[in-house]
């Protein structure tokens, strides 16, 4: 009986082994071919995608989200003509929805009841408002400050006496009673203390939405002014809507930031063109310049040149 179980042991070992190297073997010979295609024979083969890191709090469901990647894909596909992207849910290229500081600024911003275009208009508008809220936050930040140093003064003073009471080891019913409307007053100046810090903290969230919009902005529309920064901790990155990684890991497009499905269109074309295989051109009409600065959901002339070029098409 030992021999066998130990016969059916000396078989499924090396099985397991010899499945999980073909799985492994299988999947890898799988991403080589897509990427010799992609390098060699450009777009004689579509280019697979799948979901990946879908995060809620942007508010799309995953069936509008597909409806808008299958609307970025026919921006290039009709066109051409070709079938240069396909959703598979083993895909190669994983599409991610990664929430952070871009779309949260927005996200304030549109509940603030602000519409974000990308022009000069709603730039200037939102320095306008930025100045306005950032001088309630100075005056907000020096009450707050002095309302903590009374806090202290006032929380000094009162453990002063309860140490006091307590070197003497006893208290008159007095000084007990006097001790207790002390601490009451304390929790309640305390308790309001905390609201305007709250407040306080929200708008310094909004202060900072503010910040990163008009960076955003300034980037998009080219313009040369100061940078503005945010309050607290620096963010320390550049402020990008999407981008494309091709690594030795796999491929990705990170989506950070949309205001609305048009964008989100654009930004998705924009960086399927770059998982194509195409860079940056100098048109500003064009889905492949470098700022999500346009309104067009369809190639302009520079950009179907460079296709054309990249597949071979006649």
């Amino acid at each position: 009986m030992k021999k066998f179980f130990y016969a059916i042991i000396g078989w499924l070992i090396p099985i397991t082994v010899l499945t999980v190297l073909a799985y492994f073997f299988r999947a890898s010979l799988f991403d080589f071919k897509n990427r010799f295609y992609q390098r060699y024979l450009p777009c004689r083969e579509p280019i697979t995608y799948s979901l990946g890191t879908f995060d809620k709090r942007f508010g799309i469901s995953r069936k509008n989200f597909l409806a808008t990647l299958s609307v970025a894909e026919a921006i290039w596909e009709k066109p051409s003509g070709l079938n240069l992207f396909e959703l598979a849910p083993s895909g190669t290229l994983k599409i991610n929805l990664i929430y952070d500081y871009r779309q949260d600024a927005t996200i304030k911003l549109r509940e603030l009841g602000i519409t974000v275009n990308d022009d000069r208009a709603t730039y200037d508008k939102l320095t306008f408002d930025y100045a306005l809220l950032q001088k309630t936050y100075l005056s907000d930040k020096t009450a707050l400050d002095d309302q903590i140093a009374e806090l202290d003064r006032l929380t000094a003073a009162y453990n002063a006496k309860v140490a006091n009471l307590n070197r003497r080891g006893r208290a008159t019913p007095a000084e007990i009673e006097s001790l207790q409307i002390e601490k009451a007053e304390l929790d309640r100046l305390l308790m309001d203390f905390k609201v305007q810090q709250n407040n306080f903290n929200d708008k310094v969230d909004k202060l900072n939405a503010f910040a990163d919009t008009l960076n955003r902005l300034a980037q998009t529309l080219n313009l040369s002014v100061d940078k503005y920064n945010t309050i607290g901790a620096s963010q320390g990155r550049e402020f990008e809507e999407g981008t494309y990684v091709s690594s030795a890991t796999g491929e990705e497009i990170n989506i950070y930031q949309f205001d609305n499905t048009l964008k989100l269109v654009r930004v998705l074309a924009h960086e399927f063109g770059h998982a194509l295989g195409l860079e940056h051109i100098t048109s500003t009409k064009a889905i492949m310049y470098y700022l999500n600065n346009g309104v067009n959901e369809k190639l302009a002339p520079a950009d179907f040149v460079v296709l054309k070029q990249h597949c071979g098409i006649k």
